[in-house]
């Protein structure tokens, strides 16, 4: 009677209420639901430690146990973890570093679950987040994985951006060898920004080719179908990107889910190992590339060689500083957003991908806290509208930040 009710009325809200009504019994009459929550930890203590409490705090609606893997192999780090955590979280201390990929293996053989979760150890789930994650994760069988909306810092004022499609990182290369001001360029970095705001503003769930592995729930009877978790090759970065595309091939589907959120300080994890944590995500790149080739992406990788030598200088001119440019902290809007804006914050200057801000009024505010969460190099922003397709963007603007350990500025022309 429930199911024709809902099949005859013509009314979305009321559709939508019964489905809410539906889903919630089917999560009352399977309590017994395991609910594996897996965070890695490398160094890491304090942010794991904070990162744990906040899935614990985020009330599930199904049973949950919490693994945490140690992967630093230092008996003093170790003890460090250990002492900050409830009782009743599982902590697994492999003799090495094993690699994320691995580790998070580790968990997923040993405690068995219908639904697993993979939290950074510099993330935290928002209260009500995880509840809401589980709901929408059973709510239909084809749904593999699901992650919340991502907020970049405390505040929640930076929304990060949607994670790139598994094609576009054969492209990428052409796109940085067309340069910014190329049509081809242009029009990628329009659709992006679309397909973004659309993730950044939408009220329910949202189909997307990928996400991430830093903020995400999984169905454990998809992975396994799916050929398993990680594949142990990849040890850092690129495992979330392979795993999501097995995921879509045994025909399931991603969602993110804007009514859960969670904060994920990107890069705060070995912030004094980030030259070795690049090396590691060039080699999980070329390792995925290799994996899903196809012939028509050497010709791909032939033209953007050719361009490479053809394409020069586009990325202009920045001071390098060690802190909050003058040009960040009251930035002009212009008058013709109307006081509504989105303001772009990206390493790259075609603008994918890029974090965003919703703001309004006449002027851009970049927090401190930002700032402070960037990793060193170099960067783009802009301001625009808040329109899918009449952006109004202001023209680009770049800087550099300096590692803290240099003392001298430059600037560069």
């Amino acid at each position: 009677g429930l199911f024709l009710c809902w099949r005859r009325s013509l009314f979305p809200p009321v559709q939508a209420c019964l489905c809410r009504c539906f889903v919630n019994a089917v999560l009352m009459l399977h309590k017994q639901l395991q609910t594996l929550a897996v965070i890695v930890s490398y160094y890491s203590a304090r942010l794991t430690q904070r990162a744990v409490h906040s899935v614990l705090d985020s009330k599930p609606g199904l049973s949950l146990r919490v693994v945490v893997v140690d992967n630093s192999g230092d008996d003093e780090e170790l003890e460090r973890l250990r002492s900050g955590l409830p009782p009743d979280v599982s902590l697994v201390a492999p003799p090495k570093n094993i690699g994320f990929g691995c580790a998070c293996n580790l968990a997923f053989e040993r405690f068995p679950a219908e639904a697993i979760l993979l939290l950074n150890p510099d993330g935290r789930l928002l209260p009500g987040c995880l509840a809401q994650l589980q709901e929408t994760l059973f709510s239909r069988e084809p749904i593999a994985a699901v992650s919340p909306r991502i907020y970049w810092d405390a505040g929640l004022r930076f929304q990060l951006p949607p994670s790139l499609p598994p094609t576009l990182f054969e492209f990428d290369a052409v796109l940085n060898a067309f340069g910014p001001k190329a049509l081809f360029s242009r029009m990628t970095g329009w659709f992006w920004r679309r397909h973004a705001l659309k993730i950044w503003q939408a009220g329910s769930p949202v189909r997307v080719w990928n996400l991430s592995g830093g903020a995400v729930l999984l169905k454990g009877a998809a992975v396994r179908k799916a050929g398993g978790l990680f594949d142990p090759r990849f040890f850092l970065y690129f495992e979330d990107t392979d795993l999501f595309v097995r995921l879509r091939k045994a025909g399931y589907s991603l969602l993110v889910e804007p009514r859960a959120a969670a904060v994920h300080h990107y890069d705060q994890c070995g912030r004094n190992n980030l030259e070795e944590k690049r090396r590691y995500m060039a080699r999980s790149r070329e390792l995925f590339v290799q994996k899903y080739h196809n012939p028509w992406k050497s010709r791909i990788k032939r033209v953007e060689s050719f361009l490479r030598t053809e394409v020069s200088g586009c990325h202009g001119g920045a001071s390098a500083t060690r802190f909050l440019p003058d040009s960040l902290k009251e930035m002009e809007v212009p008058h013709h957003l109307g006081g509504k804006w989105l303001f772009e914050l990206s390493p790259n200057p075609n603008f994918v991908p890029a974090a965003g801000c919703f703001g309004a009024g006449t002027r851009v505010d970049f927090p401190g806290e930002c700032w402070d969460l960037l990793s060193p190099g170099r960067y783009f922003y802009r301001v625009g509208g808040t329109n899918l397709f009449r952006s109004h963007l202001s023209a680009a603007a770049t800087f550099e930040k300096k590692p803290l350990n240099e003392e001298s500025c430059c600037l560069n022309r």
